[in-house]
């Protein structure tokens, strides 16, 4: 049986944890004048691929984060290829935003995709005994 930690629940819960918190307190600090802007994907995408690689490590023993990375690539690929295709003027801040919207959805569906991994093993390793 593999052991428990608190630390697993905060795993868990801390994306959408996060993404309340940035939501209802962080949101007017998410733009520097009318320069930078900021969404909540730009702030919660890092925190997302450090906590795949972490439970990747954790329930498999090596890391999927470079296999999430090449399928950002290859839908950055197919994306570009979209835009080019397009008879309209190509806008990098609108490719860029597109880009971070369809990788913030996939880390997101691929953490949680992680976390059901881990329950799984957790009720499999605990059924055994």
């Amino acid at each position: 049986m593999q052991n428990f930690h608190y630390f697993e629940i905060l795993l868990y819960v801390f994306p959408v944890l996060e993404i309340i918190l940035i939501n209802q307190f962080f949101r007017p600090y998410l733009r520097y004048k009318q320069i930078i802007r900021l969404s909540i994907a730009d702030v919660v995408l890092p925190f997302l691929l450090v906590g795949i690689h972490l439970l990747s490590v954790y329930s498999l023993t090596y890391s999927l984060l470079p296999h999430f990375l090449l399928a950002a690539c290859i839908v950055g690929l197919v994306q570009t290829l979209y835009f080019d295709k397009r008879k309209k003027n190509h806008e990098p801040k609108r490719f860029y935003r597109y880009f971070i919207k369809i990788l913030f959805f996939m880390a997101l569906l691929f953490y949680y995709s992680l976390v059901l991994l881990l329950v799984f093993f957790f009720i499999k390793g605990s059924s055994e005994n």
